[in-house]
C-alpha cells in the first residue's frame, strides 16, 4: 500500500498539462504585476516583480525536466499535491508581501504562509525521493 502511494508511473500528457498550467499561472502573475505596477505610484517590490518565477521554476521547469529526461520517474499523486500546494502558497505569499510593501504595511500571516509553503515543498520533495528509493529497492530485489 505504501509503495502505491509513493510511486507512480510517468504520464507524459499530465506533465504537458502541468507545464502548460504553470506557464499560464506565471503569465497571469506577470500580467497582474504589470497592471498593478501602473497603479503603484512608482513604488516597486521585488516580491511582486518576480512573483511569476515561483510557478515557472517550481512547477514548469520540473515538469519539463520530467518530460524530457526518461530516466526520471514521475511523481506520485501525494508528492505532486504537496509540491503544487507549496508552490501556490509561496506564490500567494509573494503577492501579499508585494502588496504590503507597496502599501507600506506588513503582516505576520504572510510570513507564516511562506513558511507553510516551504514546508509543503519540502514534504513534496521528500515524498518524491522516497518514491524513487522505494522504486529502486523494489526493482533491485
Amino acid at each position: 500500500m505504501i509503495l502505491s502511494i509513493l510511486v507512480s508511473e510517468k504520464d507524459r500528457r499530465e506533465l504537458i498539462r502541468t507545464a502548460f498550467a504553470a506557464l499560464s499561472v506565471s503569465a497571469f502573475c506577470f500580467v497582474f504585476y504589470l497592471i498593478y505596477n501602473i497603479f503603484s505610484h512608482g513604488v516597486h517590490s521585488p516580491f511582486m516583480t518576480f512573483m511569476f518565477a515561483w510557478p515557472l521554476f517550481l512547477v514548469g521547469v520540473p515538469a519539463g525536466l520530467l518530460y524530457w529526461i526518461d530516466a526520471l520517474p514521475g511523481p506520485s499523486l501525494l508528492a505532486s499535491l504537496f509540491w503544487n500546494t507549496g508552490t501556490a502558497a509561496a506564490t500567494v505569499s509573494s503577492l501579499l508581501r508585494g502588496i504590503f510593501e507597496i502599501a507600506g504595511n506588513s503582516s505576520v500571516y504572510q510570513h507564516m504562509l511562506m513558511i507553510a509553503g516551504f514546508i509543503m515543498l519540502g514534504i513534496g520533495a521528500l515524498l518524491y525521493f522516497a518514491g524513487i528509493l522505494l522504486r529502486s529497492r523494489a526493482f533491485s530485489g
